[in-house]
């Protein structure tokens, strides 16, 4: 249980630190000892009241003609992803988590370094859109599709409106589908139920700390660590 403690509270103070992250940073430490089966669920379940919150408060900024495409492959992408993780051997799927965590640092501290707006087509989204749905499904991870969206949106109340409605979109189809095919289940429900004061603490420290610390600077250490933690996995499981 140390673990997932230890998991939530930096994933939510990464959270509450860069506004994005906390999913890659939860699940790479959780990878080390527990299978993604496990991982995945409570990953939706912190992240769906929190995006339908945000999507809430910042649903001026929504726009149809950015978030009901997106929302329409990541959930095809996603569904893949989820019978994929049902079926695919443990060992094989935390070696292809290792290598996604080490790609989506990679991708991170590109954008991060070289933030140069992109002229969005349908075959971009497309593609970006079912990888990240497909990444949603196995790992959780939709940070693809936070980089897209950051580099095509005109401001960050439009970024946080938008992004958060085409996770919310698929936090629940994704815990639907979890929940019948029995990935989703009591005991899953009763951890993350334990794990909520944790994520509560999380968040505040990293709000706290925004004001506080360099935040460019924290975000490419977050990168960093993610590329450091992906080479680790590989290397545990290969």
């Amino acid at each position: 249980m140390l673990l997932w403690i230890i998991a939530a509270l930096c994933g939510s103070f990464v959270k509450g630190l860069c506004g994005v992250g906390d999913a890659p940073v939860f699940s790479a430490i959780l990878a080390f000892a527990h299978d993604n089966k496990d991982i995945n669920p409570i990953n939706g379940l912190f992240s769906l009241p929190v995006n339908l919150y945000i999507t809430w408060r910042e649903r001026k900024g929504l726009n149809r003609h950015i978030w009901l495409p997106l929302s329409a492959v990541i959930v095809a992408g996603s569904i893949v992803g989820i019978f994929l993780l049902k079926n695919i051997d443990t060992k094989t799927l935390k070696t292809v988590f290792g290598f996604f965590i080490i790609f989506i640092g990679i991708v991170m501290i590109t954008n991060e370094l070289s933030p140069k707006k992109i002229k969005p087509s349908k075959i971009s989204l497309a593609i970006i859109g079912l990888l990240a749905g497909l990444s949603c499904g196995l790992f959780a991870i939709g940070i693809l599709l936070v980089v897209y969206i950051s580099q095509t949106t005109e401001n960050m109340s439009q970024f946080r409106a938008n992004i958060c409605a085409v996770f919310a979109v698929e936090n629940t189809v994704r815990l639907i589908l979890l929940a019948c095919l029995g990935i989703l289940t009591p005991p899953i429900l009763l951890r993350a139920l334990y794990l909520s004061p944790c994520i509560a603490i999380g968040l505040f420290l990293g709000i706290k700390s925004a004001g506080k610390l360099d935040e460019r600077k924290a975000r490419l250490l977050v990168m960093a660590s993610l590329i450091t933690s992906g080479i680790a996995i590989v290397a545990t499981n290969l």
